[in-house]
């Protein structure tokens, strides 16, 4: 595996040159800058992979850009209404600057309004470090009581609201300020935040929108704009629903096998590939992670390695450790470099699939800093090099 690191540009409190000390090659990075839905421009993506490249990692390399995660697919395209046909020119704008430019592995979601949600940004572990979490009924509590959506009372049981309508109950302002960020796109990497009454607006735009047109819309969308993916051999790879839960009613299209199956069979070409992350695809606990490696191994063109803790009776999960959790990570890591290695005596063209550790832990002096939740530099370093570890072992 290509060994990299996520990087959220000029404002991440972890910087380049501290990452180039911890034994990567690749920086995943986007252009977070740009406007929502506008098109990266051939100057501002050579700006940023010349910056990126000046730092070396040792007498004869430097560090690359060696993944886009992630340039953003606009509401429209993902409801192919509204202004789409204006933004799916602007992306075909990126992809062709992106492709002249060399930079040719690129991560997307079709995940409609908010990307990937969690509910608890500091879960206090016993050993005092910090995880992301995922508590089902603050979700409810949300959807029923501070956005008060028309449709929330059809997804929960009214226990569950009941119980929900408690917990909401016992929050101080400052546990509230935190759901309610959460839970608008405030995380790392969401394309947009939302307030109450823009979140509901949008959410009433999808209303019609099932999982078979989320699907359709997908299909068409790759449609128009593979013909550049193919001129410029870029490896396009969407990312798994981040819970592949349905969240406020709205559907997801990649939380399971049955989904991968579609996807891959748009275009049937690796070049229309697939971002294998881990903890997205564990917290469903059918899905069988080795056995989609094995089946669809071709496919996978980036990696996200992270665990995840099921939480017992329950939708809950919460971050692990990278060699503790519910899933196998050992032998997760085996069926990749099995994969690998299948490449060396064919064409694929890569070799070496680049792979990111995937959230930490908030631990030591990082607590004290300041951290974008998931992504501090500590807990990612110490989860890549227990990854390394594994993968020294079985090597």
């Amino acid at each position: 595996m290509l060994y990299s690191f996520r990087w959220f540009g000029h404002n991440d409190p972890s910087k380049l040159d501290q990452i180039r000390q911890i034994g990567v090659e690749g920086i995943v990075s986007s252009l977070a800058q740009v406007k929502y839905g506008e098109k990266w421009s051939a100057f501002e993506i050579k700006k940023r992979k010349k910056f990126i490249e000046s730092f070396k990692i040792n007498n004869n390399k430097n560090l690359t850009w060696s993944v886009v995660e992630s340039l953003p697919v606009h509401n429209d395209i993902k409801k192919r209404s509204g202004r789409y046909k204006y933004y799916i020119d602007q992306y075909k704008e990126s992809l062709i600057n992106l492709g002249k430019n060399k930079i040719k592995n690129i991560c997307y979601n079709f995940m409609p309004l908010i990307d990937w949600v969690r509910t608890d940004l500091n879960h206090q572990l016993p050993n005092g470090a910090f995880a992301l979490k995922y508590n089902h009924l603050h979700v409810c509590a949300f959807e029923n009581f501070i956005l008060k959506s028309k449709t929330a009372k059809k997804r929960y049981s009214s226990k569950e609201i009941h119980t929900s309508k408690k917990i909401l109950q016992k929050m101080n302002s400052s546990d509230l300020k935190k759901l309610k960020m959460s839970l608008l796109g405030g995380l790392a990497a969401n394309d947009r935040k939302y307030t109450i009454k823009d979140l509901n607006y949008e959410i009433d735009q999808f209303a019609e929108l099932n999982h078979t047109d989320l699907q359709n819309n997908l299909n068409d969308f790759i449609e128009e704009i593979y013909p550049i993916i193919k001129k410029y051999n870029i490896h396009y790879n969407i990312h798994p629903d981040d819970p592949p839960y349905n969240v406020y009613g709205l559907p997801r299209i990649v939380s399971n096998e049955k989904d991968i199956n579609f996807i891959v069979n748009i275009k049937k070409d690796t070049n229309v590939g697939l971002t294998f992350c881990t903890g997205s695809l564990g917290v469903n606990k059918k899905n069988n992670l080795v056995n989609i490696i094995k089946k669809y191994g071709s496919y996978i063109n980036f990696i996200h390695l992270r665990n995840i803790r099921h939480i017992p009776k329950s939708l809950d999960f919460y971050e692990d450790d990278h060699l503790n959790g519910s899933l196998d990570m050992v032998s997760i890591v085996k069926a990749i470099l099995k994969e690998e290695n299948k490449r060396k005596k064919s064409n694929h063209p890569i070799k070496q699939i680049p792979m990111r550790p995937d959230h930490g832990h908030t631990i030591l002096h990082d607590q004290f800093n300041s951290v974008i939740p998931g992504y501090s530099l500590l807990g990612r370093m110490k989860g890549l090099d227990q990854l390394k570890g594994v993968i020294k072992a079985i090597n």
